[in-house]
């Protein structure tokens, strides 16, 4: 491989983002916060609360009056939608 292809290839995060030469950590924390905006309001809320809060998920459940199992759906839900999978 080529000095420019292997250039190349480091540019790419672990979860596939694009990254220009001077973007770092911050940016990829930036474009998760992006990708959360455009989940629907109640993934959204679980998603805020427990990956950047650090709130548990019964803690989660009892403030949102949802069960403990509706909250690991919309968790579910919200990573595999942030990571673009």
């Amino acid at each position: 491989m080529t000095i420019r292809g292997q250039q190349r290839r480091q540019r790419y995060s672990a979860s596939g983002t694009f990254l220009q030469p001077d973007e770092g950590p911050d940016r990829l924390f930036q474009l998760t916060m992006l990708r959360a905006l455009l989940l629907p309001p109640r993934s959204r809320d679980v998603f805020v609360l427990t990956e950047m809060h650090g709130y548990t998920l019964p803690e989660v459940a009892r403030a949102l009056g949802m069960s403990k199992d509706a909250v690991k759906k919309h968790l579910r839900r919200a990573q595999r939608e942030v990571q673009g999978v």
